[in-house]
């Protein structure tokens, strides 16, 4: 399209709304990443929550809204108590593009707001009106939109661009402008005054509002950017450590020292010390292999949706981030990262495509892990003694074992022969699955009773509800993905009466996983999912 970053240019589009989501409740709610194949405008109505689309992450409170794009993936990053929230998912269409004679092409990248996303939602009085009848029909669930209602919303999605034209002063948005002040000018020598002035507040004033919505001052939230940003420098080779002071904003080495130890725990040289072997990790699978070794890698494929967890938990201590987007789908630009990371050593998967193998071998060596025994340890223990580490991997293996010794002693206690299947669920297919990962943590180190039984350990069989209805099957456990489509059908799958009919279903034995670590083979993702189906299944309580 035309001027597709132009938020003016609307006159070629037209819009179609799809669904209505409402999260909302008297206990905690939760919006797990999802991939996006549809527009979705986040509307807070009333609370507050911590939002990530694609890898923004947003403030947002009552009163204010963001839009998402197709392709990028969005969520709450963590359960919210008292939120009203809906989420308004639609596709866009221009007119008249040459070539088309003059017919409606759906587009995925059009900018309709000017901004980063972020909008304000101050209805009038008779747009809230509107507003009302479209979130009631996440309320109601209704399953077609009519045609009056999709009038409405273009009339509202047009009401929600002249007031954000219009944009006045909102205490959020303008905290959340000097929060993004101090991101861009955190190596300068900030005060206060300078900060609360760029947002044009008064200092005093300034001082306790930022405090409470972000829980630390302005200037601790400037050192803690200070020091991450010295942390990713300490893992370049042959910078000295005044220089690396200097480069974050501090004048004095010393000072700069004992800031870096009060805050990390470790004094900057041994941290240096621990990072001067730059590893790349070219999998998240990889990164859940060295964590248990206790090395952090220079360079690792993270993502807020495919690998949530290490994103949340690791993302500032590692200094180079490669995509791990649908599964490496970006491997060509990743490639273009690591040529500028200085890689030394890059572990890779067996089984790459030969062209990728090529460009990733012409960055830097590449060990690729190729054990004849194919599982997780075999793979652990071939990194440990690559790189050394044989002694902690024994050590964290040892661990394990006695963690998994005793979760096998209470489930069983708990379930006794009672039989457990995993169900994926892609669009409305439903599939008898396991992956290894899988395969490893549920029946071999756990010993659980599969209700399903092919001669393989590892499938993925096509399946129907009442085919599961009579598969003797006490619990289910549910790999469900996370977009727009699966999710709609998964909502309806649930008062499908065959579905309803399932002897788990009617025991209310059916517990949904998540992908992030069930679709990963690693130590680390086995100790995740051990601790996590300890959660989800009767266990005896210690």
């Amino acid at each position: 399209m035309d001027n597709q970053d132009d938020p003016d240019d609307w006159d070629p589009l037209s819009f179609r709304l799809l669904s209505v989501q409402a999260l909302k409740g008297t206990g905690e709610v939760h919006l797990a990443q999802q991939l996006l194949f549809s527009y979705a405008l986040a509307v807070v109505k009333g609370g507050s929550v911590q939002f990530i689309a694609d890898h923004c992450q947003y403030e947002l409170a009552a009163g204010s809204a963001v839009l998402c794009l197709p392709e990028q993936t969005c969520g709450t990053v963590q359960p919210a108590g008292g939120l009203e929230m809906y989420i308004l998912y639609f596709d866009v269409y221009v007119h008249g593009k040459s070539g088309d004679n003059g017919s409606s092409v759906p587009v995925k990248d059009v900018r309709l707001y000017q901004g980063d996303g972020r909008l304000p939602f101050h209805p009038s009085k008779g747009m809230s009106a509107k507003w009302s009848e479209l979130f009631l029909l996440a309320e109601q669930g209704e399953q077609s939109i009519s045609f009056r209602s999709q009038l409405d919303f273009q009339e509202l999605l047009y009401d929600l661009r002249v007031t954000s034209l219009q944009r006045p002063r909102d205490t959020n948005s303008a905290l959340e402008q000097a929060k993004q002040y101090i991101e861009a000018h955190y190596t300068e020598a900030l005060t206060v005054e300078q900060v609360a002035q760029s947002a044009d507040f008064s200092a005093k004033y300034f001082v306790d509002l930022y405090k409470k919505k972000y829980g630390k001052s302005a200037l601790e939230y400037a050192a803690e950017l200070r020091i991450q940003q010295a942390k990713r420098l300490m893992a370049e080779s042959g910078v000295k450590l005044r220089d690396i002071a200097h480069k974050v904003g501090y004048a004095d080495e010393f000072y700069f020292s004992r800031k870096f130890k009060k805050m990390i725990g470790i004094p900057p040289a041994v941290y240096m010390k621990s990072r001067r072997r730059k590893l790349a990790a070219y999998t998240p699978g990889l990164l859940g292999q060295l964590l248990p070794l206790n090395i952090t890698p220079y360079a690792a494929a993270l993502h807020p949706k495919w690998t949530e967890y290490y994103y949340r938990n690791y993302r500032t201590d590692i200094p180079v981030h490669i995509s791990a987007y649908r599964s490496n789908q970006d491997w060509q630009a990743n490639i273009e990262v690591l040529k500028q990371s200085n890689a030394e050593l890059i572990l890779a998967p067996a089984g790459l495509a030969d062209d990728e193998r090529t460009a990733l071998e012409q960055v830097a060596p590449v060990n690729y892990l190729t054990t004849e025994s194919s599982d997780w340890r075999g793979q652990f223990h071939e990194l440990a003694r690559l790189l050394g580490e044989e002694w902690q991997g024994e050590q964290w293996l040892a661990a394990f074992d006695r963690e998994a010794g005793e979760a096998k002693d209470r489930l069983h206690e708990g379930l006794g022969k009672r039989t457990v299947t995993v169900i994926r669920m892609l669009g409305s297919q439903l599939f008898l699955h396991c992956n290894e990962g899988m395969a490893s943590i549920l029946y071999r180190e756990l010993g659980l009773h599969p209700a399903y039984e092919c001669g393989t350990e590892v499938y993925n069989v096509p399946v129907t509800p009442a085919m599961l209805a009579e598969l003797p099957a006490d619990h289910l456990l549910m790999l469900i993905r996370q977009e727009y489509d699966t999710l709609g059908e998964w909502k309806k799958l649930q008062t499908d009466p065959v579905w309803m009919k399932i002897p788990a279903v009617q025991r209310h034995h059916v517990h949904v996983l998540s992908s992030d670590p069930w679709r990963e083979d690693s130590a680390y993702a086995q100790l995740r999912m051990l601790r996590q189906i300890l959660q989800l299944l009767p266990a005896n309580r210690p």
